[in-house]
């Protein structure tokens, strides 16, 4: 009987130490978006985008974001492939953990109303 109880002390011991030393769980989300010419995927481990040029149009593929921080400003912007078809580029951030990014893929035509996929919502 003593070592059934040492046994049960030493298990309820580790398990009390594993359960207190333990943080709470981060998950953030990682999304893609596409259209006919750009793809783009948000990536939460490193708040990075990537966006790659998938047509020879001679057009440039971008991706639009938009970010609420937590002081509730907004922040926004478009971020421009440098290169032509088959072409990827990254762009960091720093987005607060836990908060929503929302982007889309698109494409700059210079003439019209550039084509976008809809908006897609990443967690940083």
């Amino acid at each position: 009987m003593k070592k059934y109880g040492k046994v049960l002390s030493v298990g309820a011991v580790a398990a009390a130490v594993l359960l207190g030393s333990s943080t709470a769980a981060y998950a953030g989300r990682d999304m893609k978006s596409t259209i006919e010419g750009s793809y783009t995927e948000f990536h939460s481990n490193g708040d990075k985008f990537y966006n790659c040029d998938t047509d020879y149009d001679l057009f440039t593929a971008y991706v639009d974001y938009s970010y609420i921080r937590k002081d509730g400003s907004v922040q926004k912007g478009k971020h421009y492939n440098p290169g032509g078809r088959g072409e990827c580029a990254t762009f960091d951030h720093d987005f607060g953990e836990g908060r929503p990014v929302q982007f889309r893929s698109c494409v700059d035509v210079p003439i019209g109303i550039d084509p976008c996929d809809r908006w897609r919502e990443g967690i940083a």
